[in-house]
C-alpha cells in the first residue's frame, strides 16, 4: 500500500508523467487506427510492398506519376473541387442569414431552434440520401404535383445529374456551416455594433465593415468543415449520380476494390491527403492572422 501510495504521489508531483499519462491512451489508439494504415498505404503508394506481400526498400514514384499523367484522373479531381467549392458556397449562402437571424434577431429559445435544425441530421447520412432519391425520381410527387397543375408538361429528370449531386451535399453539410457560424456570431461584441450605428454608419455599413469581418473565423471553420468532406463524398454520387458525376472517392473506390490495385489507389489517396493538409495549414494560417487583427 506504501508503494502505491508513493507511485501516485510521483505522479501526482510529476507533470511529464501526467501529461504522458494522458496521452498514452489517445495516441496508442491513433498509432493503431490511423498511423499504421497510414504508413501502409504509404508504403504502398512508394511501390515498396509487392505482389508478394513483401516489404522492399526500393521506393520508386511510377505510381505517382501515372497519376499526374491520367488525363480522367485530373478530370475527376477538378470535378471533386468543383463539386467542393460549389457545395461550400451555397452552404454559405444559406447558412450565414440563418445564422445571423438567430444570434441577432431572436431574443429567446434559441438553443429550441438549434436543436430543431439539429434532429433531422440524427437520421443516418444513407437514409437521409435514399430519402432525397425519392424526392428527385421522376415519378415523385414533387413532379406529379407540378405535371397536374400544369406547369410542366413531362416529369423533370434531376436524379443522376450534377444538380442532385449538389443539392443532396447541400443538405447533408449545412450543418456543418450553421453551428461554427452561430457560435462565432453568438460570441460578437454587440457593443461594437452598437458603436458603428451610434457614429453613423447604417445597417449595410455595419455588416460589411464590424459584423463580417468579425465573423471571418465562423466562415473559415465553416467553409473547411463542409469542403474537405464534400471533395471526398463517396455516398452522394454514387446514389444519386450518374457515371458523369463521379468523384474522388468514388474512383478511389473502384481502384482498391473493383480494380484492385492497391498502388495506384495508395498513391491517389495520399495526394487526395496531401491536398487535405495544404487546406488545414491555410485555414489555421488565416484563422490565426484574423484572430490577431482582432
Amino acid at each position: 500500500m506504501s508503494l502505491l501510495g508513493s507511485i501516485v504521489r510521483k505522479v501526482r508531483r510529476s507533470k511529464r508523467v501526467k501529461l504522458a499519462l494522458l496521452l498514452a491512451p489517445p495516441l496508442a489508439f491513433l498509432a493503431i487506427w490511423f498511423y499504421a494504415p497510414f504508413i501502409i498505404t504509404g508504403l504502398y503508394s512508394l511501390d515498396m510492398i509487392t505482389r508478394a506481400r513483401e516489404i522492399v526498400f526500393t521506393p520508386s514514384l511510377k505510381y505517382y506519376e501515372r497519376i499526374l499523367g491520367w488525363r480522367g484522373g485530373l478530370t475527376i479531381m477538378l470535378r471533386s473541387l468543383y463539386f467542393g467549392a460549389l457545395t461550400t458556397v451555397i452552404c454559405l449562402l444559406l447558412s450565414y442569414p440563418l445564422a445571423y437571424y438567430i444570434s441577432f434577431k431572436v431574443k429567446k429559445h434559441k438553443d429550441v431552434l438549434i436543436v430543431l435544425f439539429i434532429i433531422p441530421f440524427w437520421v443516418s447520412f444513407l437514409l437521409r440520401t435514399y430519402a432525397f432519391m425519392t424526392l428527385l425520381d421522376e415519378r415523385s410527387f414533387i413532379n406529379n404535383i407540378l405535371l397536374s397543375l400544369g406547369l410542366i408538361r413531362q416529369p423533370i429528370q434531376l436524379l443522376y445529374t450534377d444538380v442532385a449531386v449538389i443539392t443532396v451535399m447541400v443538405y447533408d453539410y449545412m450543418l456543418f456551416m450553421v453551428l461554427p457560424l452561430y457560435a462565432n456570431l453568438e460570441k460578437l461584441d454587440k457593443s461594437l455594433l452598437e458603436a458603428s450605428s451610434t457614429l453613423g454608419a447604417g445597417p449595410v455599413s455595419t455588416f460589411l465593415r464590424v459584423t463580417l469581418p468579425l465573423s471571418m473565423p465562423g466562415i473559415l471553420a465553416g467553409s473547411l468543415l463542409v469542403f474537405i468532406p464534400a471533395v471526398g463524398e463517396f455516398v452522394v454520387p454514387e446514389l444519386v449520380g450518374g457515371p458523369n458525376n463521379f468523384m474522388i472517392g468514388n474512383l478511389i473506390y473502384q481502384i482498391f476494390l473493383g480494380a484492385r490495385h492497391w498502388w495506384i489507389g495508395s498513391a491517389l489517396s495520399i495526394l487526395f491527403i496531401a491536398l487535405i493538409l495544404v487546406l488545414a495549414i491555410i485555414y489555421l494560417k488565416k484563422v490565426g492572422s484574423v484572430g490577431l487583427s482582432f
